[in-house]
């Protein structure tokens, strides 16, 4: 009796401490906490708006820097050449700090194309060779600190925006490992591997904007070997991480390989990066707060990193799946708009079906719907022709990596 007199004599000693009297009960406490508890969530979801509302402001200035970077570059360009031709998805680009040499490397067409502005043409095929010597050995840590457009985005971003996640990009060969099967080979090999590319090469002169000079051209299409090898540099990376991701690992190569055709120095003013071309505020944002708990805005050297560019695409692919398209309950539906997704959304995908960005509306409606079928609207009412031939190409590329 004693006992529960002393546990009676604590309850009412802990109620009063609370601010509780004794008239009052128990609900009516437990009811306080309650909106005491929603106040405090309340508060966390105020200073979390606000942080993306920051975000939001940030990546607006991180895009106009981005556009005038664009701008300062291509009026540079256009001082020597007849157009502007930059880095994109598919093709790296650098010019010497004269701007009178231009390299162009096109992972879609296989090919390196070097372009020279010249008084003469005497000796250029020897330049050529030095150049593609240069070429073959350069790595993406040189590639990125030649890069004019990438570095100037990147010390700007890193003066004017706050919520920043920065990299380091990797001494890891950017052709070398392609050509020749390794990443550190001899000055040896790499002359002999350019001569041996200087055979087929296709040689063509024209007019220069500089008055009295020409431009010669020399086409060098990959080896054949270099075709091959380009899916299978990265097939290691993405079986790690499509494996922690629980994400098909033949889907990540087709999607790396439409999006870039596995150029790792990718670019476009959009802007987007590297491999599987994230977008700092989208995707990028997204695959941020998975991997670190918190959304950030990605730089340009942080995503030109394979490592983080992968890590961020597979954990992207992993969000659509698991998260945002859960509720479509078939699999092969739920891939089909999930590969339209990575591409433009999950709300276009599901305008596609409702006329409203709605995903859970637009769920409902394929759940309905055999897997052909809702492959067969997407194809028909996808809002934009890019997207709607970017799942058929994925689609296609699957079965070459399965």
């Amino acid at each position: 009796m004693k006992i529960i007199n002393f546990i009676f004599t604590a309850i009412v000693i802990i109620v009063v401490s609370c601010g509780i009297s004794p008239a009052d009960s128990f609900d009516d406490f437990l009811k306080r906490e309650q909106v005491a508890e929603k106040g405090f969530i309340s508060k966390e979801k105020r200073e979390f708006k606000s942080y993306l509302d920051e975000l939001k402001k940030e990546f607006e200035e991180y895009k106009k820097i981005v556009e005038n970077e664009y701008k300062k570059y291509r009026k540079e360009i256009l001082k020597h050449w007849d157009s502007a031709e930059m880095s994109d998805k598919k093709r790296w680009v650098e010019y010497s700090a004269d701007y009178k040499i231009k390299r162009v490397v096109d992972f879609e067409k296989d090919q390196i194309k070097i372009e020279i502005i010249t008084a003469r043409d005497k000796k250029t095929e020897k330049k050529v060779a030095e150049i593609l010597r240069d070429i073959l050995s350069e790595n993406k840590e040189t590639a990125f600190n030649r890069d004019r457009l990438a570095v100037n985005i990147e010390n700007s971003i890193k003066q004017d925006i706050k919520h920043l996640k920065t990299g380091k990009v990797e001494k890891k060969p950017v052709l070398s490992s392609l050509f020749t099967g390794s990443d550190e080979p001899s000055k040896k090999v790499l002359s002999s591997m350019a001569s041996e590319l200087m055979k087929k090469a296709k040689k063509e002169t024209r007019s220069a904007k500089i008055s009295g000079s020409r431009i010669v051209s020399i086409t060098i299409p990959f080896s054949k070997r270099a075709v091959e090898n380009k899916a299978e540099t990265y097939r290691l990376l993405v079986n790690d991480y499509a494996k922690k991701r629980n994400i098909d690992n033949a889907l990540v190569m087709a999607v790396m390989h439409t999006e870039s055709a596995f150029n790792p120095m990718a670019k476009s003013s959009v802007p987007a990066y590297g491999l599987m071309q994230i977008v700092p505020q989208s995707a990028g944002m997204d695959a941020a707060e998975f991997v670190y708990g918190k959304p950030v805005l990605l730089s340009p050297s942080y995503l030109y990193n394979d490592k983080n560019n992968v890590n961020m695409g597979t954990a992207y692919l992993h969000i659509l799946n698991y998260k945002y398209l859960k509720k479509i309950k078939d699999p092969e539906s739920r891939l089909y708009c999930a590969i339209a997704s990575y591409n433009t959304g999950a709300g276009n995908v599901a305008r596609a079906f409702t006329g409203s960005r709605n995903i859970s509306k637009g769920a409902k409606v394929i759940n309905r719907m055999s897997p052909e079928a809702v492959y067969a609207v997407l194809i028909k009412k996808l809002p934009y022709e890019e997207t709607r031939n970017y799942l058929k190409r994925v689609m296609e590329r699957i079965r070459l990596y399965q």
